[in-house]
């Protein structure tokens, strides 16, 4: 019997074509989700280097840097504490005494003119200097400038500070608390009189156990300065997606995902300018020894042919972009967090009986850094997906001994 051979009906063919898509359909989905995952695993690699290699800059950038410059944050403190862009609002004038961008200048209006200010007693018991030094009107102790026995009832709350002007916060200059105004002897000065007293303690520099935002440290040499703060600005890579809105610099809004923070330093040597912070103008205190004048580093400038303007960041309303970025650009710090410890600059501190403050106060300095981390959308572009975001913390000693 002869056997006839069947063909494909013509279902069953597009059956098999159906059939044959869906795997060829699913291997090359599986492919592209296999190469996703592998590009994202690269970049979560490469990110985690990149975090690793950064973190130790930061780490050696503060090591470098020295101690806490106790003079800067108290600074801060009186300046005010508002922030944005995630640092601090208003500049200090980093000690030149510069409230708008002026530089040493006399008007007692403005600020207080070329001198520091002193504190002291009161007539009375009642009126004795407290350890808040004299800042505040409110705080009771009388006020002397150009070390006269002339005294003021002047609230400097939100005025820039002289650096070195939180020494003197520990100072009374009437610690008999009788009514000569500080002048012992008669002779016309507050000084080098038998009532002047260290007082053994003083105000602290900024609040315990909060996050301070920005780093401020001090060379043990006491010639050179490192600010380092966390910077928010618009990523200028998320332009390229369509879904591209306006970087909120809130970290807590939904478009806090279109910024990129860095972080920033700046690097300041000191000069002995006198208070004028004007090298060119001889006054009592220029070539002293004493440093009063903070100038951009030229090691940290590049530059030797910077103007005082230049040179001198008098708290106007920017610092001239000097700051450089200490983290590339395919990297996005997410939160930055600054505790330091102690909150007193402690080489002062003698008079604490009490065993709290005793832990509180005398203790070796240190800073505990929160740093989280994402790739930026210079990364983010090329990815499916959202990459992990890096958490890193570190507790470092600090010490003048690596930044002499």
């Amino acid at each position: 019997m002869k056997k006839t051979k069947k063909a494909f009906t013509l279902i069953e063919v597009i059956v098999s074509i159906l059939i044959v898509s869906i795997v060829i359909i699913a291997g090359f989905q599986l492919y592209l989700q296999a190469s996703s995952s592998k590009i994202k695993i690269v970049e979560q690699t490469n990110l985690e280097k990149n975090v690793f290699y950064f973190s130790e800059k930061l780490f050696s950038l503060i090591k470098k840097g020295g101690v806490l410059d106790y003079e800067e944050y108290f600074n801060r403190k009186i300046v005010g504490l508002e922030t944005e862009n995630g640092h601090y609002k208003k500049n200090t004038g980093f000690g030149n005494f510069g409230s708008g961008g002026k530089i040493g200048t006399e008007a007692i209006g403005i600020n207080y003119g070329k001198e520091f200010y002193f504190c002291l007693s009161g007539n009375g018991e009642d009126n004795k200097m407290g350890r808040d030094g004299c800042v505040k009107k409110q705080n009771i102790s009388s006020y002397s400038l150009k070390d006269t026995n002339k005294t003021e009832n002047v609230d400097y709350e939100g005025q820039p500070q002289r650096y070195g002007e939180y020494s003197f916060q520990f100072l009374d200059y009437n610690s008999n608390y009788d009514d000569d105004k500080g002048d012992e002897n008669g002779d016309g000065s507050i000084k080098r009189d038998d009532d002047d007293e260290y007082l053994g303690i003083g105000p602290e520099a900024f609040e315990a156990d909060t996050d301070l935002k920005e780093i401020y440290l001090l060379s043990g040499d006491k010639s050179k300065r490192t600010f380092i703060r966390w910077n928010i600005k618009q990523d200028e890579f998320a332009d390229k997606i369509s879904s591209f809105e306006k970087c909120d610099k809130n970290p807590t809004s939904p478009n806090f995902k279109y910024c990129r923070g860095t972080i920033e330093f700046l690097e300041l040597e000191g000069k002995d300018w006198g208070l004028d912070h004007d090298d060119s103008t001889q006054d009592q205190y220029q070539n002293d020894g004493v440093v009063d004048t903070w100038v951009i580093a030229k090691s940290f400038s590049g530059k030797s042919n910077l103007t005082a303007n230049d040179s001198i960041i008098a708290g106007g309303k920017d610092d001239k972009g000097f700051r450089k970025a200490l983290f590339s650009d395919d990297i996005n710090i997410t939160g930055f967090k600054v505790f330091a410890y102690p909150n007193i600059d402690n080489s002062k501190v003698w008079k604490v009986d009490e065993q709290e403050q005793q832990n509180k106060y005398l203790i070796s300095p240190y800073l505990i850094t929160s740093v989280k981390v994402k790739p930026s959308w210079k990364i983010k572009t090329r990815l499916r997906g959202d990459v992990q975001e890096i958490s890193f913390n570190s507790t470092i000693n600090l010490t003048e001994i690596f930044s002499n």
